[in-house]
């Protein structure tokens, strides 16, 4: 059963269709965290915390899918492109995990001087899933 549907997953392209969530969502998220540190705006803060709950929970689906298609499409080629992209999705989730929990913890960040270190890490996370979603392209359409 398990095969039946992991060939359905890579069959109807699973991975390039779910990568849109995170990569759609981020950097709104990350603008909205940038305006409410600007404007001084709690309201766009939780907005974006928001957006990244969205996108943490759909991350566990995006590199479980995008596993699959490196173990099926591409044998499990363990080529500097994949090293990448497998580091970009660690940094993109771990970042996530922690900007989440600091927000939890610390939903005022965007007003104290730390603020600069959390719109660091936003930007790091997407920038990463920004790399890891190039070179995926890349990988697909062959340019």
């Amino acid at each position: 059963l398990m095969d039946q549907v992991e060939e359905l997953l890579c069959r109807h392209h699973a991975h390039p269709v779910s990568v849109h969530t995170p990569n759609g969502i981020l950097p709104a998220a990350v603008v909205l965290f940038v305006l409410a540190c600007l404007f001084d705006a709690s309201l766009l803060a939780k907005a974006a915390f928001i957006n990244l709950l969205f996108v943490i929970t759909a991350l566990p689906f995006v590199i479980y899918t995008g596993v699959l298609e490196w173990k099926r499409k591409y044998n499990r080629a363990m080529t500097r492109i994949f090293q990448i992209k497998i580091f970009a999705a660690a940094v993109t989730s771990v970042t996530c995990a922690i900007a989440i929990i600091w927000y939890l913890f610390d939903p005022g960040v965007i007003h104290t001087y730390r603020a600069w270190v959390f719109l660091f890490i936003n930007a790091l996370m997407l920038a990463a899933a920004g790399a890891a979603g190039h070179i995926g392209g890349k990988l697909v359409f062959k340019d």
